[in-house]
């Protein structure tokens, strides 16, 4: 047997061992009301991710944000999020997953309060940073203790499905929030929203919701390694920075030398995780082990590549729906709907699946359900109204729900109970990750095929060509309804060869997902994994 085959072997008894742990007795009322308490956090920093774009215009008007001003009340919140979501994984393990997420839930309430009071877009901006500090203790900690509250697989996977609803629909109805409560109140109201919410959840945590995975780690005599807080920060945040810098064509050799230093102190923060854990001592962050563990690697990657190929799909879509089809923005939202429907009958169905059904070949599936739905938007025209992409990312949404639902119990199955939290802030960050790169790449590839169609455009003069270049949205200002025609089929072309790119990429994935996760049983069988 080679070392390869050897190591196969040994992570799918690692993987089997972890199934069968994590088997246990069933969850009664208080674990289902727990869940609700989770959710209702984590749907409150899902909805803060997008709540505030519409209002933007109010803030900008009233506080005199500048551009740049405007870009980090809006980005701030994911960047610091995104940041520090390894970090504060390993510290919910080693602290206490209750502790930390009650502490995450007093800063994003206190941060929103702040924000919704704000003085000055200087003011605003840092209580958007320190709201995702927030939330960056909020949601490993929250998938934690989601594993101590079912350690039951089958009862786990649909609870998971439930949190993933309620996370991704708020992303979805962010803006419809923040809709209401500016036609109802001032801007700062779309803030005030999480204050009731997070201090709900400050009462009902330690009434519902139970942890011992601090216990367990203090027992075992390891504590937390000082150096690795700060050197993770070091290596994630100025990726993170320089992917969005990227992502904004912004300065490239900034974003360049931020991906480089960034780089550099992955590789020795990766080191010394490796080191401590051979030693006796401090315990790593993260323990480089899981990767080693069949499925984990697979599903963060396909996680990654999942969200870089579809997470921009949906803003070319409301592009398409208001600069080329007409829709006004209550339209273009109302045309969201479907797919969020989809999407979430997707994560509430993929778990009842998994109790008879590999959850490899039910990703699979869905994936290549996924590709196909890629295929119809590609059918758009200037001509046949929104319905292509309604239905197909309708389908899209319903595909890929499978991998969030089931690849996140496949993780956190594999790993040991006390890792539950460090193991989910790695699927966590890939997710962003993967939407940073898909706005860089998918974004900068959408560009150049605008750019070139209208480049090459019969009958448009110099300055029309101009403004055209700069994008759909400032095409809208030109007169000439036949020169806002030719950006409307440019924009349209540009996003057919989006879709098709990613239905091929997505055919791929299914097959690479079909063949890697085969081992994993059904979440309802007790059979052993298959090699």
């Amino acid at each position: 047997m080679t070392r390869t085959d050897e190591a196969v072997t040994e992570g799918a008894r690692q993987a089997t061992a972890g199934a069968r742990t994590r088997t246990g007795p069933l969850a009664g009322p208080r674990e289902w009301l727990g869940l609700a308490v989770l959710a209702a956090a984590a749907l409150m920093t899902a909805i803060d991710t997008s709540v505030v774009l519409l209002a933007l215009p109010s803030i900008a008007q009233e506080l005199h944000a500048d551009a740049v001003q405007q870009l980090w009340i809006v980005d701030g919140y994911g960047f610091v999020f995104a940041g520090l979501l390894i970090a504060f994984g390993g510290l919910a393990d080693r602290l206490g997953r209750r502790r930390m997420a009650m502490l995450g839930a007093a800063v994003f309430g206190l941060a929103s309060l702040t924000a919704a009071f704000a003085l000055s877009p200087e003011m605003l901006i840092g209580a958007r940073a320190v709201m995702g500090v927030g939330a960056a203790a909020l949601a490993p900690s929250l998938y934690g203790l989601l594993t101590g509250l079912f350690p039951d697989t089958g009862q786990r996977a649909i609870a998971i499905g439930v949190f993933m609803t309620c996370l991704m629909g708020g992303m979805i109805i962010g803006p419809v929030v923040g809709g209401v409560a500016l036609s109802l109140w001032w801007w700062g109201a779309v803030f005030l929203i999480a204050v009731p919410v997070m201090a709900l959840v400050l009462i009902a945590f330690p009434l519902l919701v139970a942890d011992a995975s601090a216990v367990r780690l203090r027992s075992a005599g390891r504590g937390i390694d000082a150096a690795s807080v700060p050197l993770s920060l070091l290596a994630v945040l100025p990726i993170v920075f320089g992917i969005k810098e990227a992502a904004r064509a912004g300065d490239a050799v900034v974003a360049f030398a931020s991906v480089a230093i960034g780089t550099v102190f992955l590789v020795v923060f990766l080191r010394r995780q490796r080191v401590l854990a051979r030693s006796a001592g401090r315990a790593p962050l993260l323990d480089l082990a899981m990767f080693r563990r069949r499925g984990v690697c697979v599903v963060l990657l396909t996680m990654l590549l999942m969200t870089m190929l579809t997470g921009p799909l949906m803003m070319l879509d409301t592009q398409y729906f208001q600069a080329v089809a007409g829709a006004d923005p209550l339209a273009a939202g109302l045309l969201t709907v479907p797919p969020a429907l989809t999407g979430a009958a997707g994560f509430l169905t993929m778990p009842l699946l998994a109790k008879r059904i590999r959850p490899g070949l039910i990703i699979a599936v869905g994936l290549a359900l996924s590709a196909a739905g890629l295929v119809l938007m590609a059918q758009i025209t200037p001509g046949t109204g929104p319905w292509p992409l309604v239905v197909g990312f309708s389908m899209v949404s319903f595909g890929t729900s499978a991998l969030p639902t089931l690849g996140t119990n496949v993780i956190l199955g594999s790993v040991p109970v006390e890792e539950a939290s460090s193991a989910a802030s790695t699927q966590e960050a890939s997710g962003q990750f993967g939407y940073a790169l898909g706005i860089a790449v998918v974004g900068s590839l959408t560009t150049a095929v605008y750019r070139f169609l209208v480049a090459g455009a019969p009958g448009v003069d110099a300055a029309d060509r101009r403004t055209l270049s700069a994008g759909i949205d400032a095409a809208l200002g030109v007169a000439d309804p036949s020169v806002r025609a030719v950006a409307g089929a440019a924009f349209t072309s540009s996003l057919q060869v989006a879709a098709l790119v990613a239905a091929v990429a997505m055919l791929a994935l299914a097959g690479v997902t079909a063949a890697r996760l085969r081992h994993i049983p059904a979440f309802g069988a007790q059979n052993d994994v298959e090699n």
